[in-house]
């Protein structure tokens, strides 16, 4: 497959998904729960923010201003829209750019399935516990190996850690794990459905050898071998 019809295979697979992660509706108001600051007016951050929908959430929940920084273009002008569309231009503003050079801190840092933006758990955590005010929070979301994989799995995803490992590592970055928590089947199951279903849509073969070989690595690889884990952390 050529490097243009990968990219627009992509586009098309987030284009309409809420939230480009295992992520249920249900979780959502879980983690803002877990996540309600102590008082008004603190401000969010989110690093890797894609379309900007989870960032927009808990801004709309805790009244707070908030920044997402992504690289990709056509996500932050997606956010940028739904943003004016929902009265928050001028309280979330969206950055293009390397999340990685982003150097202000905030009150509430966010970083879900981007970790990679840093090279690696331990520097993604140490990068967001440096952005992470004295009291603050932050949510770190990214994957794990819930059991041993395979071959073709470990070449797929390369070397990630159990959830053990990842709770450490948070640590060993100088945060408090104050919630842990791992994606339902079911948050995968939907998750993967969802994002082959705008692939699907293009309509063409080239489309739906995509899409099949996507299916088929999740069915017949990474399904309950790879699980998505939720740390809701506070410096320590």
């Amino acid at each position: 497959m050529n490097d243009e019809n990968r990219t627009i295979f992509l586009a098309a697979a987030s284009a309409g998904l809420t939230y480009n992660a295992p992520l249920s509706e249900q979780r959502v108001a879980e983690l803002t729960r877990r996540l309600a600051p102590a008082a008004p007016g603190r401000r969010a951050l989110d690093l890797g923010c894609g379309n900007g929908e989870l960032l927009m959430r808990l801004c709309e929940t805790f009244g707070a201003d908030g920044d997402g920084v992504e690289r990709d273009v056509t996500n932050v002008e997606r956010a940028r829209r739904r943003a004016a569309d929902r009265g928050l231009s001028g309280r979330v503003t969206f950055h293009t750019g390397d999340a990685a050079g982003w150097s202000r801190p905030a009150d509430l840092v966010v970083n879900v399935g981007a970790g990679h933006i840093w090279g690696d758990t331990g520097r993604a955590l140490t990068a967001l516990r440096h952005l992470t005010t004295p009291g603050g929070t932050a949510l770190f979301a990214d994957g794990f190996y819930r059991t041993p994989p395979g071959e073709h799995v470990r070449e797929m995803f390369g070397d990630l850690p159990d959830l053990a490992s990842l709770a450490r590592s948070a640590v060993d970055a100088g945060f408090r794990p104050l919630h842990i928590a791992e994606s339902t089947l079911a948050e995968w199951d939907d998750f993967e459905s969802d994002w082959r279903a705008g692939i699907e849509h293009l309509g063409t073969p080239e489309a739906r050898a995509f899409a099949d070989q996507r299916r088929d690595g999740y069915l017949d690889g990474y399904r309950g071998v790879v699980g998505f884990g939720w740390l809701i952390l506070t410096p320590s």
